[in-house]
């Protein structure tokens, strides 16, 4: 099904600011990226700029994975997990021995309340095992 947008005409000036927004297919709606290819297709200089970006990430992407190729440790994956279900384990210890109930009951109505307290924060070093 093809739906109908209203187009309206943008200038350079409200285009440029979000150009790595539509390189990075970010913006917001269709109707909007829809907005900004008819901008390009009818604005050389816009269209430059745009395409200037476009190279210069691509190439920054080229040279960050030419030169951050190294492999993760041999058991990297095997200590973060089990460093992340440590920590997950901690958080609830301390959520709940943060908590408070009361109980009152006055002309025979109760009343419970619970009461959570977040005043620590959950903290923990990791060291390397080697």
């Amino acid at each position: 099904m093809i739906q109908m947008y209203e187009l309206v005409r943008i200038s350079c000036e409200e285009v440029l600011p979000s150009v790595i927004l539509f390189i990075d297919n970010e913006l917001p709606d269709e109707n909007q990226y829809l907005i900004f290819t008819i901008h390009f297709q009818e604005c050389p200089p816009c269209c430059q700029v745009m395409e200037h970006e476009r190279t210069t990430i691509a190439l920054m992407q080229k040279l960050l994975r030419n030169s951050c190729n190294e492999e993760a440790p041999a058991g990297l994956d095997e200590k973060i997990r089990r460093q992340t279900d440590q920590l997950a384990g901690q958080y609830q210890t301390e959520f709940f021995s943060q908590t408070t109930i009361t109980e009152l009951t006055m002309d025979g109505y109760t009343s419970i309340h619970v009461t959570q307290q977040y005043t620590e924060q959950v903290r923990h070093e990791f060291f390397s095992d080697e």
